[in-house]
């Protein structure tokens, strides 16, 4: 036990070491196997737990006054170290991998293409790319559901930021080098060999890139998408982001646009359809809003509130982002835990969404847990589903009004069911960025016609 005082108030925080370890590799193989298990467990032995990986220790955090101390304070707990290191080798200095140096100069200069107006006119596109994936469907087909959101949410992406339309061909090439290039880095990170394919995807990530970007450069004057925004934005001083700095904000917007939405869509289909009662009040919320079966928009958002509850709680239960990294920029101290310069701690909202002194009954599914008066009384810093602070996610917003208008849109034509003998599996083939289901596979039926046949099987 330990003692932390603010103010007045004294807090004791539990502090833990979890057992188990093995030599060299520490707690690695556990959360290798099932990263969701081991993560889910943490909270039981204490406030601020100490993990090993391989030959590095951290401490995680999951009492809401930590998280808001590390969260709040991104200059003591700053990006950077060895374990960033080696995803700055794919990200760059971007905006999501940056040190609080650099973070304020970018994060105030990509700010103005996140204001609502530049939401509505990226909500355009939104709509009409969910559209499309709507009309991909046929009465009846079994859908492999993540690739299906990779696609949408990466042709969403590559068109708000780049104002082009990306061939089914690249986005599965984009989304194969980026699987490949940060496996292969959190394998370096372990000291473990990195993997083939490691260092060609790293390569086809930043060339696929750079040809987008001259693309944009050779065909862009004029665009009013995203990138042109951030070619002609100015800091205080009158500076602009440099070619090398395009490039790191546009891989890093890649990735965050693609994978953590992409997943989000897909653990909340797996969700509804394991809650028919849930999913009917979703497509009776959208068959009020969407009477006539259309896209949602951007002024539909306000009257898809039980939607928007069913999104923000596959995020509680399934956050995409599940680690997130702090190196101390200098000797401090966490719940009377010293910590010398460059400790590690280790930011789990995967952690924190499955302590049940912060979110009661955490592993059951309860949408109106986001209900205004029942969220208003849950710590402040307990959710961190686009992380918190400083350094939560500039396009959150953009974020939340995809999923909404995706997910409206889908239901409001398809009735997901699961299909028989499939049983989709939520640990990752291997460590991956983000949690994602695997071999998620859906059958769609369309609700206007009636039940699939053997023939439309």
């Amino acid at each position: 036990m330990s003692s932390s005082a603010r103010g007045a108030a004294t807090t004791t925080y539990v502090h833990g070491k979890l057992p188990g370890a093995v030599p060299l590799l520490g707690h690695l193989p556990a959360l290798a196997r099932n990263p969701a298990r081991f993560l889910g467990r943490l909270h039981a032995y204490g406030d601020l737990v100490e993990i090993r990986l391989g030959t590095y220790r951290l401490v995680v955090p999951s009492h809401p006054e930590l998280l808001r101390q590390v969260y709040a304070d991104d200059r003591t707990f700053d990006k950077g170290g060895p374990i960033y290191g080696r995803f700055r080798e794919i990200l760059g200095n971007g905006l999501a991998t940056c040190a609080h140096a650099d973070h304020r100069r970018q994060r105030r200069m990509l700010q103005p293409e996140f204001r609502p107006e530049r939401l509505a006119a990226y909500a355009t596109v939104m709509s009409r790319e969910a559209a499309v994936l709507a009309d991909s469907w046929r009465h009846g087909e079994v859908v492999d559901v993540f690739p299906a959101c990779y696609r949408f949410t990466l042709r969403v992406v590559t068109r708000t930021l780049l104002g082009t339309e990306v061939p089914d061909a690249l986005a599965e090439r984009l989304q194969h080098a980026f699987e490949t290039a940060f496996a292969g880095a959190l394998r370096r990170l372990w000291m473990l060999p990195p993997g083939p394919g490691y260092r060609r995807a790293v390569r086809t990530l930043r060339q696929t890139v750079a040809e987008l970007v001259r693309d944009h450069r050779a065909h862009g004057p004029g665009r009013a998408d995203l990138l042109a925004g951030l070619v002609a934005a100015r800091d205080e001083d009158g500076s602009t982001l440099s070619d090398a700095e395009l490039h790191d904000q546009v891989v890093a917007m890649l990735l965050a646009g693609t994978e953590t939405t992409a997943s989000q869509l897909s653990w909340t289909l797996r969700l509804l359809t394991a809650h028919p009662e849930a999913l009917a009040a979703v497509q009776a919320e959208v068959d009020t809003v969407l009477p006539d079966g259309r896209p949602a928009g951007w002024d539909d958002l306000p009257r898809l509130d039980r939607t928007a509850r069913v999104l923000t709680e596959a995020l509680r239960l399934h956050p995409p982002g599940w680690v997130l990294l702090r190196t101390c920029s200098r000797a401090t101290e966490l719940g009377g835990r010293p910590l010398p310069r460059g400790s590690q701690v280790l930011l789990s909202p995967y952690v924190a969404h499955h302590n049940p002194r912060i979110f009661a009954d955490p592993a059951r599914f309860d949408p109106d847990r986001w209900l205004p008066e029942r969220a208003a009384a849950l710590p402040r810093w307990g959710f961190a589903g686009f992380a918190n602070g400083p350094r939560q996610c500039l396009g959150a917003d953009y974020a939340r009004a995809e999923a909404v208008i995706a997910l409206a849109t889908l239901l409001a034509r398809w009735q997901p069911t699961p299909v028989p003998g499939s049983r989709p599996d939520d640990r990752p083939v291997r460590l991956t960025t983000v949690l994602r289901p695997q071999r998620l596979r859906l059958r769609m039926l369309d609700r206007k016609r009636s039940p699939v046949t053997p023939a439309d099987s």
